[in-house]
């Protein structure tokens, strides 16, 4: 064995200790990022959580107003639909009884394609005696009927845009993040 001088064997403890404590430096700085880091994760974790129950409650509280103003839109159109109904009522009721005499009964089935008597029905009804029915009745209830299908589409329509509305507000919301 060849002797290796004293010198060199402090050189290469120091050497060894050097690293040991470059080692060591590193494994602790580490640890301290990993928990430094780990502790950033969490801080936005919960600002995300906060973040989420807020948006909840906006959305709710928007929710909550819409529905509120959809009830007065549908309170608001349905005055509106009474107040039409008792004016048709009382435009019909000024109206005089006028009955289609048979002979442009007939031009008007011709022009609508029709050919004569229907093959199916027997002689055509004469309807209830002239004063046994009120002849604006059925006039009047076609027009309720007019006004409650225009009420409900009105209404969809309302609440489609309402929703469309609503969804873009949220995209937009969500999106600026």
């Amino acid at each position: 064995m060849i002797p290796i001088p004293a010198a060199v064997v402090r050189w290469l403890v120091g050497l060894l200790v050097a690293v040991g404590l470059l080692t060591v430096a590193w494994f602790h700085g580490r640890a301290k990022g990993v928990a430094s880091e780990r502790a950033v994760w969490t801080e936005r974790q919960i600002v995300a959580e906060r973040a989420a129950r807020q948006t909840e409650t906006d959305l709710a509280a928007l929710a909550a107003k819409s529905a509120a103003r959809q009830a007065e839109k549908e309170r608001l159109l349905n005055d509106q639909a009474q107040r039409q109904t008792a004016a048709w009522r009382a435009a019909m009721a000024r109206v005089r009884d006028i009955r289609v005499p048979a002979a442009v009964g007939v031009q008007l089935d011709a022009a609508a394609g029709l050919s004569g008597a229907s093959a199916v029905a027997g002689a055509p009804d004469p309807g209830p005696a002239a004063g046994d029915l009120d002849p604006l009745i059925g006039l009047a209830e076609t027009l309720d009927a007019c006004r409650q299908n225009n009420l409900a589409g009105r209404i969809n329509a309302d609440r489609l845009t309402e929703a469309r509305d609503w969804y873009d507000a949220l995209r937009e919301r969500v999106n600026a993040r």
